[in-house]
């Protein structure tokens, strides 16, 4: 993760966009060496709500920690169990 003071970011804001869109890198900008902002891109916004959303779900999460654990324990279907073999 890129930090800037707000100087720097305001004299490259255009490149720090384009780098935010196209690498989904995050940029933390600073304030006197204080964070203040961040520039991130929408889709990894979009992410971070949903994980939000996920993991706010008790009845959800519940359902996770069951199958992690019936992983652990070897039950589960392989791919070729459940759809069939590869052509």
């Amino acid at each position: 993760m890129k930090t800037l003071p707000l100087s720097e970011a305001k004299a490259t804001l255009s490149r720090l966009v384009d780098q935010v869109a196209s690498r989904d890198e995050q940029i933390v900008i600073t304030r006197n060496g204080k964070p203040v902002a961040m520039l991130v891109s929408p889709d990894e916004i979009e992410g971070w709500k949903a994980t939000l959303e996920i993991m706010s779900d008790p009845d959800f999460m519940a359902q996770i920690r069951r199958g992690l654990r019936d992983v652990r324990r070897g039950k589960y279907l392989t791919y070729e169990e459940v759809f069939g073999p590869d052509e």
